[in-house]
């Protein structure tokens, strides 16, 4: 019989047992958690990113060089920025997540680093190699990104021995992965396939995910520094601009996120989503696989947007819009909350700060919130059959992003960090605080 503690005790009756030898707990499932779990990133880094992401687009708009340079530079200075604060305000450093001490542990082993160097080397050039086999990664719209990385290219060389150096001789377990990578390929399996695993799909997320956030940056910059400034403070201009601001701000955010996994910075990839529906239900809604979809869920049909709609009547069409820009933002906002930890399919510490205080998916409902307001499918500009198709299409994007939401919180789920912070939401989030937090569970089986 499972013992209980006195405190619990006196919040619940005696157990009785059944025939089978197990015990029916009579009282209430043990209490969740009272406080929210501590967030793994704090809310200055994604603030202090935005701040010096905006200023340093301001300040390059009129530096004479190639796009590609500036978009890095505006990375570049973003990055530092956010790592600075990460250091010095939140200091990461101390993190037992890091699984390595801040002093060294060990002197250096330069044939454990020559591996390590080699393996780093290796998943780099089959990643290249990836590219260069995939048709899709041939395609014009690339070229910003293949730019990017042949200029990144010396100072990876450079800096990349004294990186693992440095992390080699402070890891509680040095024989990590790239290690681990080099003794399979000299004929030595590991007893232990997980930490490999984890690499080749955490590098596959990296591959997957970092050219598209650098190359819709690199286009966003390109149109903003053209501009004038807003021209004219009608709604219509003020809108526009703060909408595509608000994306180009999210995929910036997420480029540095997806670039930087760094140990050193509490950072890196714990766990990647095992499952092939898992990858599959999130990837279909990127490039190239989105254009692929694209044919069969189209809930736009009629091409009649909001401000067609809404532009005869002054008052609704400005308090429409700003609607718009609130769920946009609110999305944005969950996007800095994540620090330099955003990532899709990947666990790199659990987020319960900013819009995820009050629920666990704020990026999507916002999201898919905002395409229901934008695109309006429920009002028939043709006829009523299109709207109902319409809404119908609209109905299965959601669908899809209610799945990525279940198999995200199924794999995070196996971090006991992130269950706690399920049971806070579910008694103290949004819907818990509007609708009231679930009923009490019914009577458990207790372990014989």
């Amino acid at each position: 019989m499972r013992l209980v503690h006195e405190s619990e005790a006196a919040a619940t009756e005696a157990a009785r047992a059944d025939p089978t030898g197990n015990a029916i707990v009579n009282g209430p499932a043990p209490s969740a958690p009272r406080a929210r779990p501590k967030s793994a990133s704090g809310l200055l880094t994604g603030a202090a990113g935005v701040i010096a992401a905006l200023g340093s687009a301001f300040l390059l708009r009129d530096w004479a060089q190639a796009g590609t340079l500036k978009t890095l530079a505006v990375l570049g200075t973003t990055a530092g920025v956010m790592i600075g604060v990460d250091l010095l305000v939140y200091r990461v450093q101390r993190n037992a997540g890091r699984e390595m001490t801040r002093e060294p542990k060990r002197g250096l082993d330069l044939i454990r680093i020559g591996q390590k160097l080699v393996g780093f080397w290796l998943t780099i050039g089959i990643i290249a190699t990836l590219y260069a086999l995939i048709p899709e990664y041939q395609n014009a719209f690339y070229a910003p990104f293949k730019e990017a990385a042949l200029l990144l290219l010396p100072a990876v060389l450079v800096a990349s021995p004294f990186y693992i150096a440095y992390v080699d001789r402070r890891q509680n377990d040095p024989v990590d992965a790239y290690v681990q990578l080099v003794m399979l390929l000299g004929g030595s399996r590991p007893l232990d396939w997980r930490p490999l695993q984890t690499h080749a799909r955490g590098w596959l997320v990296k591959a997957f995910f970092t050219p598209l956030m650098f190359v819709f940056l690199h286009n966003d910059l390109a149109t903003l520094w053209p501009s004038q400034a807003i021209a004219q403070l009608d709604f219509e201009h003020i809108f526009q601009r703060l909408y595509d601001l608000f994306y180009l701000l999210d995929v910036l955010l997420a480029a540095i996120a997806y670039t930087l996994t760094l140990r050193v910075l509490d950072n890196h990839v714990r766990s990647v989503e095992p499952t092939i529906g898992g990858w599959i239900i999130c990837v279909i809604c990127y490039r190239p696989l989105v254009d692929a979809q694209a044919p069969y869920i189209q809930y736009e049909l009629d091409n009649l947007y909001w401000g067609n709609v809404f532009s005869p009547y002054p008052l609704l069409y400005v308090l429409w819009g700003s609607a718009i820009l609130l769920l946009v933002f609110i999305y944005v906002w969950s996007t800095a909350a994540f620090g330099l930890r955003f990532s899709n399919l990947t666990h790199r510490g659990i987020i319960t700060a900013g819009p995820y205080r009050w629920v666990k998916h704020p990026a999507y409902m916002a999201k898919n919130l905002s395409w229901w307001m934008i695109s309006v499918p429920f009002i028939a500009g043709g006829s009523w059959l299109l709207a109902i198709q319409s809404c119908l299409m609209l109905g299965a994007v959601n669908l899809i992003y209610y799945l990525r939401a279940k198999t995200e919180e199924r794999h995070l789920a196996a971090d006991p960090v992130y269950r706690d912070y399920q049971d806070y939401i579910a008694r103290h989030g949004l819907f818990a605080r509007v609708f009231g937090p679930p009923a009490e569970a019914a009577p458990r089986m207790a372990d014989g």
